[in-house]
């Protein structure tokens, strides 16, 4: 809708309608699909882009939604994994974010077929995926707590929190609780669009 309205706000200067809505309808839908499956292709490690991966993706994002998952800490998560399948425990970082481990395992097995088709070293493809898969995120739990102490007049948090962020992609142990799951307070904060 965005790019259909800025198309029609530049109509004046391009002149040709038609022209503009199939470069709109086709070459920016193209080129934004293969984009978003490359770079959702990167997430998950895989090192190219396949058959199969807009369904892979799919079952991910409906597996991550139905059980409230965190995206942010599973796909840090899930750089850590294994591409060979190992014991349980070795998932347990990701398994533990999903309530249902028999259909993550399943998404797994699938997971780590695809990666088989161009393998490489977890080495590498672990650092691929920390790459793009950040550790740290400003959470609404963590901006609350540095506006609370912010409002009774104490920066600190509000600078730590700055400096954690200056690179989210970097393991930083010092600022691990800002890569957590929420406390149970932060339950009850409500976001809107204008926020």
């Amino acid at each position: 809708w965005n790019l259909h309205a800025l198309g029609h706000a530049l109509m004046p200067l391009i002149g040709d309608a038609d022209a503009l809505e199939t470069a709109i309808d086709t070459a920016f839908v193209d080129t934004y699909n293969r984009e978003f499956l490359a770079r959702l292709g990167a997430k998950l490690g895989l090192a190219d882009t396949r058959d199969g991966d807009e369904e892979l993706i799919g079952q991910l994002y409906g597996l991550l939604h139905a059980h409230h998952t965190d995206y942010t800490l599973f796909f840090r998560a899930l750089g850590e994994l294994p591409a060979v399948a190992g014991t349980p425990a070795q998932d347990a970082p990701v398994r533990d974010l999903v309530t249902d481990r028999a259909a993550c395992d399943t998404w797994l097995t699938r997971w780590r077929a695809r990666l088989a088709q161009t393998p490489r070293a977890d080495a590498e493809r672990r650092a691929a995926m920390q790459a793009v898969n950040p550790k740290y995120v400003l959470r609404n739990w963590v901006a609350e707590t540095a506006i609370r102490a912010a409002q009774a007049g104490d920066f600190a948090p509000l600078l730590r929190i700055h400096a954690c962020l200056q690179r989210p992609f970097d393991e930083q142990p010092e600022y691990a609780e800002f890569a957590a799951p929420p406390p149970d307070w932060a339950q009850a904060l409500s976001v809107s669009c204008s926020s």
